[in-house]
């Protein structure tokens, strides 16, 4: 990932290029920091070279927006790619950020909180399905791979199993960084990231649909009912724009949690894999679906 600065005034400007995934989103918390630590309160992201983002750099920009907001400074991105625009949307944290089309815009725009256009729509609340029998759960006709696997290779992983998905579904790469979501959350929470443990992989894709489920060898995620009425708070606090109790909701976090832990994959999950996010009653199988119309 490159991360280029430029100061207009008061203003600090970084133009990020590549993808601010697990490896490299702490770059740019880092490199903010330098102009906080300068005195600049007024951060602009540049993101029109930004391809890929994933839930550890949603986590950094939360961080970024609660810092500066108690520092009474301002975060804006502009010039979103619609594949990143999405997996923020997803996560609702849209509904925080002030997003501009133009680098001139947010330069215009930096004391603004909320644009009303991020505010219309009203949300289904929605959640995670605890539920073994679940025809979601189900097999049968799907493509099956196994791997012993850490998070360096998933994204190599996702990548593979979108070769058998066709172009007019994979929407840029948002449908890989959702598959890739998946896959990571069980081999860093489920498998807790031990290379001796498996994964297993069951997808389906199709023109109108996308069906992935994976299976880890860990002891389960216990927390859907705890983490469903956390999202619930969160969804009518959005629905509501009550944004300070919403600020209470940005991050789902227990006593497991590390610093990049956030629950922001599950978040956005619920709200891409339209036909639903359905859990074992373990706990270590997640399957999702997304169905498309023409």
């Amino acid at each position: 990932m490159e991360i280029r600065r430029e100061d207009q005034g008061s203003v600090s400007v970084y133009y990020l290029t590549g993808e601010m995934d697990l490896y490299c989103s702490g770059e740019v918390k880092d490199r903010v920091r330098e102009s906080l630590d300068e005195g600049i309160r007024q951060i602009i992201l540049e993101c029109s070279e930004l391809s890929y983002i994933d839930s550890s750099g949603i986590g950094v920009l939360i961080s970024l927006l609660t810092t500066l907001r108690k520092s009474r400074g301002s975060l804006i991105l502009c010039r979103l790619q619609q594949s990143v625009y999405s997996v923020i949307n997803f996560t609702k944290l849209s509904g925080f950020l002030v997003i501009t089309d133009t680098l001139d815009e947010a330069l215009g725009n930096l004391i603004v909180e909320v644009q009303a256009e991020q505010e219309k729509a009203k949300y289904e609340i929605k959640g995670i399905v605890r539920d073994s029998g679940h025809p979601l759960l189900s097999t049968e006709g799907m493509y099956h791979k196994e791997f012993n696997l850490d998070l360096r290779r998933v994204r190599r992983l996702s990548q593979l199993i979108l070769q058998k998905a066709p172009a007019e579904i994979r929407e840029v790469n948002l449908l890989e960084q959702q598959v890739s979501e998946i896959i990571k959350n069980a081999v860093r929470h489920g498998n807790k990231n031990d290379p001796n443990k498996k994964i297993k992989v069951w997808f389906s894709f199709g023109s109108d649909h996308a069906h992935v489920i994976v299976k880890d060898e860990g002891s389960g995620f216990r927390n859907v009912d705890h983490w469903n009425r956390f999202y619930e708070k969160k969804m009518k606090a959005f629905a509501e724009k009550d944004f300070d109790t919403m600020m209470d909701y940005l991050s789902y976090r227990t006593e497991n949690s590390t610093e990049a832990d956030g629950g922001n994959a599950l978040m956005a999950a619920v709200e891409f894999w339209n036909k639903g996010v359905v859990i074992s009653d373990k706990g270590n199988t997640f399957a999702v679906r997304r169905e498309y119309t023409a």
